[in-house]
């Protein structure tokens, strides 16, 4: 009897504490502790604030990751380096890595109820997967990280997933930051992935890519005649595109400007997201007002209405989201020929390839029969150039 007293103790205990933090979420307020958070602490007020020596490494995370750096070789940086985890270890992880660079609170944003316990007396937690509202409370907490850089990860993140998940089982490859070229090579006639060799001719060795299928490396596919190319080939190709790209520059701008314009929105769209962005504000104030009223605990009435708030917010969201991620195309392509011009700019026809240019600037390759090779680039166009390798007189 005493046992079954202490285990319903314990129970309502949980409850309450869940029922509370529930709450300050409604009030739009967050709950973070910060005892096993990289990059910040509470001050005496019990305020959160930068740690700026630990932030130097969440900062570099990020910066390594956008420089084309896999999560495997970025722990291995930071350890060799002797970097230290929210734990205090000098042992990194892929998947330590991988959780900081999808954390939203490094952008100061935080996203309530990410995973929730199922089991009070073990205290069990598990994602959740609509077991629960999940609340998003916006800048909350100081950033460390620019949204424009977040959001490029997060982009960055989804095609390396995808490299693993593709549907049609063309594309499927682990991503690897070995080479500049890798993950990025496809073959322009069966669409599967380019990979490195090192091959032999006349007693000496060479780098080339070729197609996954036809140097018989791929178990599943077999109808491919596509042949290699030097590896030495596609670097020159991919500068004399640029080269070509910085005498034309105002042809470029056109193009992207062209682009630019299919994916922005329009008068109608963006008075549209403006209404959405008032509506979802307008129902977030009406939640926090109803959780300021302080209700019973099990007020029927109370949790109704919020249940309704809460479903009328994430329908609202849904739209929202659409048409922001719409906009964002949009700007993700005005950064991007930003970035394309400045490296245009900096370039000169003696200089040899630039690896730190076709990291930042190239989406894919595509490897023809013919040995031309089509850079398809993140502002939105293509360039075609020969990577035929000319034999010597």
């Amino acid at each position: 009897m005493i046992s079954s007293i202490a285990q319903e103790e314990s129970r309502t205990i949980s409850e309450n504490t869940l029922w509370s933090i529930t709450r300050k979420y409604q009030r739009g307020e967050a709950f973070i502790p910060t005892t096993y958070f990289l990059g910040y602490d509470t001050d005496e007020d019990g305020e959160i604030v930068i740690d700026e020596e630990q932030a130097k490494t969440v900062r570099q995370i990020f910066r390594l990751f956008l420089e084309g750096k896999g999560t495997n070789a970025i722990a291995k940086i930071l350890t060799e380096e002797g970097k230290q985890t929210a734990r205090g270890n000098t042992n990194w992880t892929s998947y330590a890595v991988y959780k900081i660079l999808r954390q939203e609170k490094y952008i100061g944003h935080c996203l309530a109820q990410k995973s929730v316990t199922v089991d009070y007396l073990t205290h069990k937690r598990i994602r959740n997967n609509g077991i629960k509202p999940q609340y998003f409370i916006k800048n909350c907490i100081p950033a460390i990280i620019s949204e424009e850089d977040f959001q490029e990860v997060q982009q960055e993140l989804k095609r390396r997933s995808n490299m693993l998940r593709d549907p049609d089982g063309k594309y499927r490859m682990r991503y690897s930051g070995d080479a500049p070229f890798s993950n990025k090579l496809f073959c322009g006639e069966c669409g599967r992935p380019v990979t490195r060799r090192r091959l032999t001719s006349r007693n000496y060795k060479f780098t080339a890519w070729h197609c996954r299928v036809a140097s018989q490396r791929d178990p599943e596919f077999k109808d491919c005649k596509a042949k290699y190319v030097w590896e030495e080939e596609v670097e020159k190709a991919f500068m004399r595109v640029l080269y070509e790209m910085k005498r034309k520059r105002e042809k470029v701008i056109d193009e992207v400007n062209r682009e630019i314009r299919i994916c922005s929105l329009n008068e109608e769209e963006e008075q549209r997201l403006e209404e959405l962005r008032n509506q979802i504000e307008a129902v977030s104030d009406r939640i926090s007002d109803l959780a300021s009223r302080k209700p019973s605990r099990n007020d029927s009435i109370y949790e109704a209405t919020m249940r309704n708030l809460i479903y009328e917010q994430e329908i609202l969201k849904i739209e929202f989201d659409r048409l922001e991620e719409s906009k964002q195309e949009g700007i993700y392509l005005e950064k991007q020929i930003n970035e394309l011009l400045k490296y245009l700019e900096e370039i000169d026809e003696d200089d040899f390839f630039r690896e730190d240019i076709f990291a930042k600037t190239v989406e894919k390759g595509f490897v023809h029969e013919n040995r031309d090779v089509t850079f398809v680039f993140k502002c939105g166009i293509k360039r075609t150039e020969s990577a035929v390798r000319l034999k010597k007189k």
